[in-house]
Order: C-alpha cells, then sequence, then structure tokens
C-alpha cells in the first residue's frame, strides 16, 4: 500500500512529500518524466522515486501494480507557460495523462485521487469573489485542460465511485520557476533578488494576480488528502493580492540592494482572470487556512533560497 504523487520531483510534490512525511505518512512514491534528485535530496531515504511518463499507460499501470498504489495525489502537467508554447503536449500530458490517472485508478481499486486544478479554469467578468459554481469558460489552454481534468474526475467519481478531490489553485510562487512574458513573474522576481541578477519587471506597478506560496499550496494538499470525507469535490483556495510594486518594495525591504525595476516597455498580462476567489467551503469543511502573507512569504522564500545556495558553495 503506498501514495503515488505524480510529478513527484516538482516543486509542488516534493514539498507536499516533505509535509507527508513530516506527518508521519510512509510509503510515498514520487512520480517524474525527468526526476529532480536534488530536489528531493533530503528526502531520497524515505521515499521512492519512479522515472515514468504519465500520458504513457504502461509507465503508470506498471507503477500503480508495482508498489501496489491505494492514493494517487495527480500533480504532473505542462502549467500556464509550458502549455501556450507546446499546445500538442499540453494535451498530452494534462489530459491524456489524467485520463491515464483516472482509468488506472477504476482498475485497480485505488481509494482517492486528488488532482491539483487552477482559478484559471475561470474566465473573466465573473461576480467576485467567484465561488465553486460559478461558470467556467477558461479562455487559456492550460485552464482548458485543467477544467477538462476536473470534469473527467467527476465522472469518475459518479459512474465508478472514485473518491475524486480537487483544488483550485491560485498562481503558485516559488523558486526554480521559469517562463517567459508575465506568467512567472513574482517567483523570477524575488529569486533574481537574492541572486542579485539584474531583474526588470515587464508588468505595469498596479499589476494584480492572485498568488498562493507553495508550502500553503502543500498544505491545502494534505488537508484535502487527510479529510474522512467531502462534502465538495472541488474547491476553491483563495491567493493573496499584491501588486507588482508590492511586491518588489517587500522584496528590497530584505535585500535592499536588489537589482529590480520595472521596465520602459511593459508587456501585456499573459493571463486575465478574475481577482478574488471565495474559499469559505475549504475553510468551513477542511480547515484550511491559509498561512503565508506576503511579509512572510517573501521572508520565507528568501530564506529557502539562500540556504540552498549555501549548501551548493559548501
Amino acid at each position: 500500500m503506498s501514495i503515488l504523487i505524480t510529478g513527484g520531483t516538482g516543486s509542488l510534490g516534493a514539498c507536499l512529500a516533505k509535509e507527508m512525511i513530516d506527518e508521519g505518512y510512509e510509503d510515498i512514491v514520487l512520480f517524474d518524466f525527468r526526476p529532480d534528485y536534488d530536489r528531493v535530496a533530503g528526502l531520497t531515504d524515505r521515499v521512492k522515486v519512479v522515472s515514468g511518463n504519465i500520458a504513457d499507460w504502461p509507465d503508470v499501470v506498471r507503477t500503480i501494480k508495482d508498489y501496489a498504489v491505494t492514493d494517487i495525489v495527480h500533480l504532473a502537467a505542462l502549467l500556464f507557460t509550458e502549455s501556450m508554447e507546446k499546445p500538442y503536449a499540453s494535451f498530452k500530458i494534462n489530459l491524456e495523462g489524467t485520463v491515464n490517472i483516472l482509468e488506472a485508478a477504476r482498475l485497480f481499486s485505488v481509494k482517492k485521487v486528488i488532482f491539483a486544478s487552477t482559478i484559471a479554469t475561470f474566465s473573466p467578468g465573473l461576480p467576485e469573489p467567484v465561488r465553486e459554481g460559478a461558470p467556467q469558460v477558461p479562455t487559456n489552454l492550460y485552464g482548458i485542460t485543467k477544467l477538462a481534468g476536473e470534469l473527467l474526475g467527476l465522472y469518475y467519481h459518479q459512474q465508478y465511485g472514485i473518491d475524486f478531490r480537487a483544488l483550485r489553485f491560485a498562481r503558485i510562487v516559488n523558486a526554480g520557476r521559469v517562463g517567459f512574458g508575465t506568467a512567472l513573474f513574482p517567483s523570477s522576481m524575488i529569486e533574481d533578488a537574492i541572486l542579485k541578477k539584474a531583474h526588470e519587471v515587464t508588468v505595469p506597478e498596479d499589476y494584480r494576480v492572485p498568488l498562493t506560496y507553495i508550502k500553503d499550496g502543500a498544505r491545502a494538499l494534505l488537508v484535502l488528502y487527510k479529510a474522512l470525507q467531502v462534502k465538495t469535490r472541488i474547491y476553491n483556495i483563495n491567493g493573496i493580492l499584491p501588486s507588482a510594486r508590492d511586491i518588489m518594495d517587500r522584496v528590497k525591504a530584505y535585500i535592499p540592494d536588489a537589482p529590480l525595476s520595472f521596465a520602459k516597455y511593459l508587456t501585456a498580462p499573459a493571463l486575465v482572470i478574475p481577482l478574488t476567489y471565495d474559499d469559505t467551503k475549504a475553510s468551513e469543511e477542511l480547515g484550511w487556512e491559509m498561512k503565508y502573507d506576503l511579509d512572510t512569504m517573501v521572508k520565507d522564500f528568501i530564506e529557502e533560497v539562500q540556504g540552498k545556495e549555501r549548501v551548493k558553495r559548501g
């Protein structure tokens, strides 16, 4: 009996694995296309790492059979930026990969499937804060594939009794995220400041996008996983809503000489979505509460990256 985390050596998967180990969970299997052993260096004696392709049916079946998987946390996906760059790969991984997980769960009597979705499944113009039942008409490929994953999960729950549960996340902030345009500016801004790399922010100073720190994201997944039962299958997880200027000012409060500036020529935001989301159901039904505000997020991000840099230099 084991817990399978797909995308398990990605930032969120590794963070969740650490949270689960700290909670006393054992027999955790991290499944990834190209496992990042550096990211899970402190966990390798406590978890099993498996190389495999989520879009390859034999890889999925073999892993679930070999490790007698009873629960799955499905995080493997091409994210917003990558989905824009590689639409066919996004369909293969985000759609076919999710079908593989759900069908394998059906065939091998997996008890529980936890799915990471996104607030990008919602379109602009909805009344705010956006509630779980609001119309979903995503205008971006990432949101389209994730909405399809939600619907597939609900179908497998209704037809085959799989305990499917999902969270819709705001943009996750963590180190090591790279991309083009405006998609990942909060993470790249903070990381470049720590590394003393010149960084021009290409969105307007007043640009806002909902953000969730990765440790809050991992805790939310664990809270959902641990719930004995759920009333709502898919929950919103709201984020903080700082402006680009707010983030830069907070970073410079900790790193005064950070070489950060706003670019002369700005880029139109890559993702346009509602800004506020109602996560009352997650709070009342699961006991979820956000721990990291802007200040504690930036402070912890800096400490995490600086700690890893000291290890590299040592």
